[in-house]
Formats: structure tokens, C-alpha cells, sequence
């Protein structure tokens, strides 16, 4: 029997890049977008298939990896991030 899988992404907000970055290197199997700054904060967004019976649980495990790294978690959405992971922002890198 297999479960239902939908494309689900975090939102967590550092206060700097290293932090974001640090918190990144923490969700190995996620693409992640690191962007920033903005109003003096990265934001990072983290984004796998999720298994719908298991949301609970990866809100949890991601929420407590952003908090340890110093970020705000900010909830989440059902969507996909497409590609590579990447930082944009200081530094011209995109």
C-alpha cells in the first residue's frame, strides 16, 4: 500500500546568511532556496514530497532545525520548488 505524496515547502527567516545556511546543510533530502536580505532577515524555503499522513510530524521536525539554528518558523504550503537548490542575494549570487 503506498501513501498519498503532495509537493510540500517551510518557510523559516534567519537573521543572517551563515544561520540560513547552517539550518540548510540540517535538511539534506529538501531543495532549498535561500533568499535575502529583506528587512534585514534570509529567508529560507524548503521543499519535498510529503507524505500526507506524516505532515504533522515533518512540521515538527523542520520547525524544531529552524529554531535551533536561530530562525523563525513560519508554517508552510503546499507547493513544489523546481531545481537545484540555490542562494540569492548578497554577494550578486543567485
Amino acid at each position: 500500500m503506498s501513501s498519498r505524496t503532495i509537493p510540500y515547502t517551510h518557510w523559516a527567516y534567519f537573521p543572517d546568511r551563515s544561520s540560513a545556511e547552517a539550518c540548510a546543510r540540517d535538511l539534506p533530502d529538501y531543495v532549498i532556496r535561500i533568499q535575502g536580505p529583506e528587512d534585514g532577515r534570509w529567508l529560507l524555503r524548503a521543499g519535498r514530497d510529503v507524505e500526507v499522513g506524516r505532515m504533522v510530524e515533518r512540521h515538527r521536525e523542520v520547525e524544531e532545525i529552524v529554531v535551533r539554528h536561530g530562525g523563525d518558523y513560519d508554517g508552510g504550503e503546499n507547493s513544489r520548488l523546481e531545481g537545484d537548490s540555490a542562494i540569492e542575494g548578497a554577494d550578486g549570487e543567485s
